[in-house]
């Protein structure tokens, strides 16, 4: 059988947490964007301001401080795992992932 495909044809699906609040095409409730994400209470995100930069370094402080389930609960946001073993989402490049050596390795080989 394919993976992620059930015996009846039905597919199975999870929401995995992730740390990160992506661009990808997402859902989320209005109501929670203006109540949580832009309430100038909480001083997450001002309102026309880019939510996956501002939102993310907050997300994973959060859960440092609170552990991976009750500081990742109020935000919400899941990452849809069909379960086919295709990668979700990454970074060509490394991104902020690479250590500041590996930054300056890469960086030097581009020099070259």
């Amino acid at each position: 059988s394919t993976r992620g495909v059930n015996q009846d044809g039905s597919h199975q699906l999870s929401l995995t947490p992730t740390l990160f609040w992506y661009d990808n095409t997402h859902i989320v409730r209005t109501v929670h964007y203006r109540d949580f994400i832009f309430n100038p209470v909480f001083k997450m995100v001002a309102r026309g301001g880019f939510v996956e930069d501002k939102l993310s370094p907050i997300i994973k402080r959060s859960c440092e401080r609170l552990g991976l389930e009750d500081g990742h609960a109020k935000f919400g946001c899941y990452i849809l795992d069909d379960h086919s073993g295709d990668v979700f989402t990454g970074h060509l490049d490394g991104g902020s992932y690479n250590t500041a050596g590996l930054h300056v390795k890469k960086n030097a080989s581009e020099r070259r």
